[in-house]
Formats: structure tokens, C-alpha cells, sequence
């Protein structure tokens, strides 16, 4: 199974994404700002980052930027409950693998984790 970040400034959000994760055999680990989840990544190995893209302060876009910036290939996969077609092309187009739009149907995001770490 993988190891993936969960970034997401509400705590239920975070929680309830992470509970499914772990059920499903994945290692979690959580950040609730971007700044938050790129620290885990200096520090740690991810299989998977799953990102809400709307945050106080920096977005899941800038986390992409910031990303590719560095020329990390780590998986992104990026959830929103505010993101139209516009948005979600840029984010597509920065390189995350989906946009997932809140709420997340569990079987969903099982399925998309899967496509990107097995499972």
C-alpha cells in the first residue's frame, strides 16, 4: 500500500479522508495548510498527496506550483467543493492527476487513490 499526505484546512475533512485511506491499507499522514504539507514533503516520501484546493493563505494550485517547481513527481490529487471547469482545467493542466469535487463519495476516492498507488 502507500504513503500519502492528506492537505485539507478542516479537520472533519482531513479526518474522514484519512479514516478511508488507512481502512484501506495506506499509510497517512495529514497537514492542514499547504505551507504545512510542503514541509512533510521536504521531510518525507509520498506516494500520493491528496490536496483541497481552496485554503487560507496559499491554494492547492500554488502547492502544484511549488511542486513542479522543484521538479517533484510526486502525484497530486486535488479535491474542491469550489472549483469550475476553468479551475479545474488550470489544476489538470499544472499536472494533478484529478480534481475530485466535495463531497467525496468514498468509493470514489478509494478508486482514484487506487489508479495512482494500487490498492
Amino acid at each position: 500500500m502507500g504513503t500519502i499526505l492528506v492537505a485539507d484546512d478542516e479537520k472533519s475533512c482531513r479526518d474522514s479522508i484519512q479514516k478511508v485511506l488507512e481502512r484501506e491499507g495506506h499509510t497517512v499522514q495529514t497537514a492542514e495548510s499547504v505551507d504545512g504539507a510542503l514541509e512533510a514533503l521536504r521531510l518525507n516520501h509520498f506516494d500520493l498527496v491528496v490536496c483541497d484546493y481552496r485554503m487560507p493563505g496559499k491554494t492547492g494550485i500554488d502547492l502544484l506550483i511549488e511542486l513542479r517547481g522543484k521538479r517533484s513527481s510526486v502525484p497530486v490529487l486535488m479535491i474542491s467543493a469550489y472549483a469550475d471547469a476553468l479551475v479545474e482545467a488550470a489544476i489538470l493542466e499544472l499536472g494533478a492527476v484529478d480534481v475530485l469535487k466535495k463531497p467525496i463519495r468514498r468509493r470514489q476516492l478509494i478508486e482514484e487513490t487506487a489508479k495512482v498507488v494500487g490498492g
